[in-house]
């Protein structure tokens, strides 16, 4: 057998060989999803894409909120959840504002550990401070707006700041939300909706 022949035997081999080493990708499997996948930003510093997200096991986006949570029931907070948060966050707070109010303020909590994933009904965790809601006292004020007046959306937002955001219990809500707002970091939003009859 020439060289050459025996070169090109060999080339193939080895194309053949490598074809199914264990490392080509495959199809996932349907309905398969996939880690958030780390990004280097900085040297030593990673920070992950997948985006923060702010749920609800008492209602969907879109949704309406449940008569407990309002100034029809019990009127207590609604469980919240976001699982993990970018590695650069000092601190973590929530705001809710009725956006056809006129901004109209139902909480404001902040001061939240970063550690903190979740919070159940009507419960704040250790350490985390509630500003003044449109009504004038600290807490949780659920929606309730005047009969007949029509659906109104909720946001809740959840921030993931990069510093204190220096909120007190004696701020207004409007106050608190500035200054918040006023800190780097991330955002998430949850919409609900409530209507009277």
């Amino acid at each position: 057998m020439r060289p050459a022949a025996v070169a090109a035997v060999a080339a193939a081999l080895l194309i053949a060989a490598c074809a199914d080493d264990g490392r080509a990708l495959r199809e996932p499997v349907p309905g398969a999803t996939a880690p958030a996948v780390p990004t280097t930003t900085a040297p030593g510093q990673a920070t992950v894409v997948a985006p923060l997200a702010l749920t609800s096991t008492a209602f969907g986006p879109g949704e309406a909120i449940p008569l407990e949570h309002t100034c029809d029931g019990a009127d207590v907070s609604p469980p919240l959840a976001w699982g993990s948060i970018p590695q650069a966050t000092v601190e973590l707070a929530i705001t809710v504002t009725d956006t056809d109010a006129d901004g109209f303020v139902h909480w404001v909590v902040a001061g939240l550990d970063a550690t903190v994933q979740a919070l159940a009904i009507g419960v704040v965790s250790d350490g985390a401070v509630q500003a003044k809601n449109g009504g004038g006292t600290p807490g949780w004020m659920g929606p309730c707006p005047p009969p007949q007046a029509g659906i109104h959306h909720y946001v809740f937002t959840l921030y993931a700041l990069t510093a204190a955001s220096g909120v007190t219990a004696n701020m207004s809500g409007e106050d608190a939300i500035a200054a918040i707002a006023n800190v780097p970091g991330l955002t998430a939003t949850l919409i609900a909706t409530y209507q009277r009859a």
